[in-house]
């Protein structure tokens, strides 16, 4: 289990500020949204604020939008516009939704009507226009009825996917991206305005551990004061986001953070199922808006997919990479939204629905048609993906699957492949349901379960049997006897089965590098002839490695 302890690091790093003209100025360009959220590029808009004492009338004050194609856009601001002190005015593309997503839509109820909320009570009627902003760069300027510029706002890099760029303050000379968790804070105080007291809530990563899961929260001072006495709640998903509430699963206690440090807060949970709604939230503070975050971590039935077994270096006549995954679990399972790949890049495997029954087994392959050419006759599912990641086959490579929720629920790294289109399977034996070795048979296994040779871990050879003394006959006694070796690596293993005249009877292994979880014998011969009772001799030789005999005795 991983330590509570939080790690503390220093923040400021995390902005990479840059410096426009801001002149002293009662009314500023305040906020920008250029890179729209998902291109939908009807979502972008800017913001003025009345950063002055007083009020001001905006009659005669003008817009001007510039961009890399060279556009320039002048927008009339209404001649009855009135800011009053610390009043933010917003200038949207589209302010209601029609054929394409408005301003009310995604900021405000999406009722088609402005002013029905509080939120959006507290803000004058956006004003819509006419304008483009390009996502590389570009600049909104603000001009007084005399004429002069007082004051612009520009960018030089596209930033984040819906995400603003702000002020760090009103009258500041240093621009950012907006840290706050929606992307941008139109009609409020700039996330990167520091005030007193300010914890944000920044980030939870969820990461699975053998069937309990690491929750790790990243926790910022973006205020102006040290905090202590700060707590941190654990709900599970709740309507009532209210961080006093008595039903937190967990309440830790946030160690004091100096103003621009990280606090790291680490903990491990036992969560029923395979998905659980969580939110967590922090106490009340100067800034709110910043002290929650509602995500979906995984339960101890997670992952309900699982990577099975890779051929990775087909060999003529097969033609094609395949992976297969299975539902190890009882209930019919939906991917759409899942993603497969190698350690360089992540593919989706299906946008729209794609169920696995329980239990059963799925191929993704890199030539559906070719895949079919070799295995004749396969009849379970399988989808040739739109992309495919060319999984590395004289090298190391990873096998990667992430659900839709960016959880990654299983990883396969190997050293090599194997000749001959044999293949990396997973172990379906007991105890042995996490260990990979090289199939059996050759070309797999696809769409049943494995038969799994594993590279040998032994430092000399052994051998156990259970029972050492068994009746093929039924009788009461063992039927059969169960036998499991050890041996070093990369050896020419032999297992056979002698009679008391020294002639070989049975013969397990014979010159094989891998080896079976486990052997049985029944008690019958190569030619399948069943075998007098009697002691037999088992030998279990590794090349260059020694060997080990063992009495093996059938009664009747």
């Amino acid at each position: 289990m991983r330590s509570n302890a939080p790690i503390i690091c220093s923040a400021f790093g995390l902005l990479s500020a840059m410096v426009c003209f801001s002149p002293q100025a009662a009314v500023v360009v305040n906020e920008v949204l250029a890179n729209e959220p998902s291109g939908q590029t009807t979502l972008e808009w800017l913001e003025i604020y009345n950063d002055s004492f007083t009020e001001v009338s905006m009659s005669d004050y003008r817009l001007r939008v510039t961009n890399l194609k060279a556009d320039e856009k002048w927008i009339e601001l209404p001649e009855s516009l009135q800011l009053n002190t610390g009043e933010y005015y917003i200038i949207c593309r589209r302010l209601f939704s029609t054929d394409s997503s408005g301003f009310e839509d995604v900021w405000g109820n999406s009722s088609g009507i402005w002013g029905d909320t509080p939120e959006e009570s507290r803000l004058q009627m956006p004003l819509t226009a006419q304008f483009s902003l390009t996502n590389d760069s570009g600049a909104v300027e603000l001009y007084n009825p005399q004429g002069a510029l007082i004051s612009e706002l520009a960018w030089h890099e596209p930033g984040q996917d819906g995400f603003s760029w702000e002020w760090t303050s009103p009258q500041s000379m240093v621009i950012d991206q907006s840290v706050d968790p929606s992307g941008s804070t139109p009609g409020f105080v700039n996330s990167l305005t520091p005030v007193n007291y300010d914890l944000a809530l920044e980030n939870v990563d969820v990461i699975p551990d053998d069937g309990a899961t690491c929750l790790t929260f990243t926790v910022v001072n973006r205020g102006l004061n040290a905090v202590s006495n700060a707590r941190l709640f654990l709900h599970l998903d709740l309507e009532d986001s209210a961080s006093t509430s008595t039903d937190a699963i967990d309440t830790i206690d946030v160690d004091e953070i100096d103003p621009g440090l990280v606090s790291l807060i680490t903990r491990d949970y036992f969560f029923n199922g395979i998905y659980v709604n969580l939110m967590a939230s922090l106490s009340n503070d100067d800034r709110n808006r910043n002290n929650t975050v509602n995500f979906v971590a995984t339960g101890v039935d997670f992952p309900p997919i699982i990577l099975s077994e890779l051929l990775a270096n087909p060999k003529d006549p097969l033609k094609t990479e395949w992976i297969e995954i299975k539902n190890r679990h009882n209930e019919p399972f939906d991917i759409a939204g899942w993603r497969f790949g190698d350690s360089l890049r992540l593919y989706t495997i299906a946008d729209t629905p794609l169920t696995i029954d329980p239990n059963e087994y799925f191929i993704l392959t890199e030539d559906s048609q070719a895949f079919l050419d070799f295995y004749h006759g396969f009849n379970k599912g399988y989808l040739q993906p739109d992309h495919w990641p060319e999984f590395n086959d004289k090298s190391k490579d990873i096998a990667r699957l992430v659900d839709s929720f960016g959880i990654e629920a299983d990883r396969f790294e190997y050293e090599k492949t194997f000749e001959d289109n044999y293949t990396w399977s997973r172990g379906e034996d007991i105890g042995r349901e996490n260990d990979w070795g090289r199939s059996e048979n050759m070309g797999g296994s696809p769409g049943g379960p494995n038969s799994v040779l594993y590279e040998p871990t032994g430092s000399s050879v052994a051998v156990n049997i259970e029972p050492n003394v068994f009746s093929p006959d039924g009788d009461g006694f063992e039927d059969i006897a169960v036998i499991s070796v050890e041996a070093p690596k990369d050896k020419e293993l032999t297992l056979r089965i002698y009679d008391r005249q020294g002639r070989v009877v049975k013969t397990l292994i014979d010159g094989e590098t891998y080896l079976k979880s486990s052997y049985e014998w029944d008690g019958s011969s190569d030619a399948n002839n069943r075998l007098p009772i009697g002691i037999y001799i088992l030998y279990f030789e590794a090349a260059d490695g020694g060997s080990v005999k063992k009495p093996i005795v059938i009664a009747r």
